[in-house]
């Protein structure tokens, strides 16, 4: 932290570019110097050096002073009387309230605001455009009283500390005084300053002729060792400690107080105020008169005026309280009318749109306060509640078909046809109107269902059907076992298991991989576990299936095949079929497809090349039976080896040989999967089986015509 120096009313250790901000005996820590800082304060161009009054330094000097004072050779002087703010001592630019700027002098002065109360200015007084208040002595240019001066023509006279105006002098040395144009030795008494070095209001100085040693009468030696602070009961002006006065627009000292015109008699706080200060409050003059705000935004403290009808305001544009009978708009107050939403001030009244001609009642209230009751606009009218919660009363609708209520959720009155149930105003019903729906009953009202029920009977506690998750059971549902999302009729069984459940004899367990198992995932089928990233899908799906491009479990597995909609596995020896199930597309292990379309188990481990298996035995190749292919080294499909027996001499049915290969079917066969196979031959000729069945056919009809001939040659026999 930087160091800025330490400070208090007789201590001045500030480092350079700091202030202190204590008038008090306790040290405090020093403050950079800112635009903040106010008259009495003054900023230290140099360590442990202040310049009374200065604001900002450049270079070890004062470039910048407080308002009400300008710069002159490194010092920071006092403006003339009622000025603001001033070019030099001669010059104001802005003015205090209720004076104006003399455009001859250009100093402030008081001027008359009728002509009554003017005293008519004399040749002698400024020649004047105007009429000022009263005269003034002899060569002053301006004052506040007839015998004495407050500020003197500044073109060749010096205002003296008791209000008159001598001439100045020239070539002034230290330890003297200026009386009547003439330069004279400074005695005890003087009522013009003693000139001591560049030291201002000194009435005598110290053995080096630079500072004073005393002070003009009615001043004393400020924090800094200057005779620059009035003596209580007095206010400077224009560098003269004057006796205050109650008509005064400068602050008066007493003793800490602020805003004074007068003094208590113990001099320890005010008596009247300056600018429209409140002497009647707990700290006489510390806050505004009713009607006035403080103005921070001027040079010197003053209260300035609200606007129109305005009671309390924080400036000239924001109004916060009103007249009676007006009432805040847009931060200003204008007149109340009926049909306004903004409260109107009628003394104590709340709630008001326009005030009763005496102003201490309402006449008409704002939107849907109640006017026709003993206090007006007290409360709301039917249907409406008063709502405090945003610090200002408002009418709030009722629910609906509330007629009386406390608040927007507690009815305590229904419209017609409406009953209160649950502090809601709800619609009466009778068993035949059809109004309550599915889980309601008609009981004054409609009556939801309770306990979990979807549909009850006589009263809402007595079930008839349950809601999802829930069983029947004596009336009554109670919440299903464990993971069963809907257990209908017996909470003990479940009819369906919330997902990542599975059932198993009406009970449900979870998930726990097996893929023998489906497990509940939503809509989902065929899931083994459920997709923890989102529940209504499959995770790994059951034996059998796979998943698609869309995640879902219908696809069948590799030796699977889908038969009414449903995978079925493929007969034992396939490893996949696509036909049928007992076609195979491709073999299981130890298995090799037959020219007959079926997968043969192989008859040995280690078959040697020239044989081939047919049945459980291992043949040479091309013997009677052979329905698989001869093993030749590597080459596949061959019926018979060439002579090294490293390459196929003939081939299967359905292949063609080409450069001791068979790989590509030959003319006719059918290609399945990777196989050829030859097509099946259609015979001219009946089979035996045919030819079988129509001798039997034959011998059955020549029987019957027999037997039915005997039958009748032995009746008629017998007749």
């Amino acid at each position: 932290m930087t160091d800025t120096g330490t400070c208090s009313n007789a201590v001045f250790n500030c480092k350079a570019g700091n202030y202190c901000p204590t008038n008090s005996s306790t040290a405090v820590n020093c403050l950079s110097c800112s635009e903040d800082m106010i008259y009495g304060q003054s900023c230290y161009c140099e360590d442990s050096k202040p310049i009374y009054n200065c604001q900002e330094c450049e270079d070890n000097k004062c470039s910048k002073c407080v308002l009400t004072t300008f710069l002159q050779n490194n010092k920071c002087i006092n403006c003339p009387l009622y000025c603001d703010t001033c070019a030099n001592a001669n010059s104001c630019i802005t003015c205090s309230e209720g004076y104006e700027k003399n455009p001859q002098t250009g100093l402030c002065e008081l001027f008359c605001k009728k002509e009554d109360d003017c005293m008519p200015v004399g040749d002698d007084f400024g020649n004047l455009p105007i009429l000022l208040v009263q005269q003034c002595i002899e060569n002053c240019a301006s004052c506040t009283s007839t015998t004495t001066c407050d500020f003197c023509d500044p073109d060749g006279y010096i205002t003296t500390i008791d209000g008159q105006c001598t001439e100045t002098c020239e070539n002034i040395q230290n330890g003297q005084y200026c009386e009547d144009g003439v330069a004279k030795s400074c005695v005890i008494g003087l009522t013009s300053q003693c000139k001591c070095g560049n030291a201002q209001y000194c009435a005598s100085c110290n053995t080096t002729g630079a500072k004073c040693e005393t002070c003009l009468p009615n001043m004393k030696f400020n924090t800094f060792g200057t005779c620059e602070d009035c003596n209580d009961g007095f206010s400077s002006v224009n560098g003269n400690c004057i006796a205050c006065t109650q008509s005064q627009m400068a602050a008066c000292t007493c003793s800490t107080a602020l805003n004074c015109s007068t003094c208590n008699n113990d001099m320890s706080k005010c008596k009247t105020c300056i600018h429209n200060f409140d002497p009647s409050g707990p700290i006489p003059c510390a806050k505004c008169k009713d009607k006035f705000f403080e103005d921070t935004s001027a040079n010197i403290r003053k209260c300035t005026a609200c606007s129109a009808n305005c009671t309390v305001c924080s400036s000239n544009s924001i109004c916060t309280a009103c007249d009676d009978g007006f009432s805040i708009i847009n931060k200003q107050c204008v007149a109340c009318t009926i049909n306004q939403a903004t409260a109107c001030t009628c003394q104590t009244a709340k709630n008001c749109s326009t005030c009763d001609n005496d102003t201490s009642k309402c006449k008409t209230c704002i939107t849907n306060f109640d006017p026709s009751i003993t206090t007006p606009c007290e409360n709301c009218v039917a249907g409406f509640f008063k709502d405090t919660t945003s610090g200002t009363d408002t009418c709030t609708a009722c629910s609906v078909n509330c007629t009386t209520c406390s608040s927007s959720s507690i009815c305590t009155a229904c419209n017609d046809g409406f009953s209160v149930q649950n502090d809601k105003c709800e619609k009466k019903c009778t068993k035949t109107d059809g109004n309550c729906t599915t889980n309601q009953i008609c009981d004054i009202i409609c009556k939801d269902c309770t306990g979990n029920c979807a549909t009850c009977e006589g009263t809402i506690e007595k079930c008839t059907t349950c809601k999802a998750g829930f069983g029947l059971e004596n009336q009554q549902c109670l919440a299903c076992q464990s993971g069963c999302a809907n257990c209908a009729d017996d909470k003990n069984i479940c009819k369906v298991c919330k997902d990542g459940f599975l059932a198993k004899e009406g009970i449900c367990t979870a998930c726990d991989g097996k893929k023998t198992e489906k497990c509940t995932c939503g809509e989902a089928v065929n899931c083994a576990t459920c997709d923890t990233s989102d529940q209504p899908k499959c995770g790994h799906c059951i034996i059998g299936y796979q998943k698609a491009d869309d995640d879902s479990c219908s696809v069948c597995s590799d030796g699977y095949l889908m038969i009414k909609m449903v995978c079925t596995k493929c007969e034992s020896n396939c490893a996949t079929c696509s036909k049928s199930l007992d076609k195979c597309d491709t073999c299981a292990n130890q298995h090799t497809m037959s020219i007959k379309y079926t997968c043969e188990k192989n008859c040995s481990t280690v078959l040697e090349d020239g044989n081939a298996c047919i049945g459980t035995e291992s043949a040479a190749c091309g013997s009677e039976g052979q329905i698989t292919e001869c093993k030749c080294s590597g080459a596949k499909n061959c019926l018979t080896c060439n002579a090294s027996k490293t390459k196929c001499g003939s081939c299967l049915s359905g292949y063609k040989l080409e450069a001791d290969e068979c790989k590509n079917c030959e003319d006719g066969a059918v290609k399945i999967g990777d196989y050829c196979f030859a097509p099946r031959k259609e015979s001219g000729n009946l089979s035996g089986g045919a030819v079988a069945g129509i001798v039997i056919a034959v011998l059955v009809v020549v029987g019957a015509v027999g037997g039915g001939i005997a039958y009748y040659f032995i009746k008629k026999g017998k007749k």
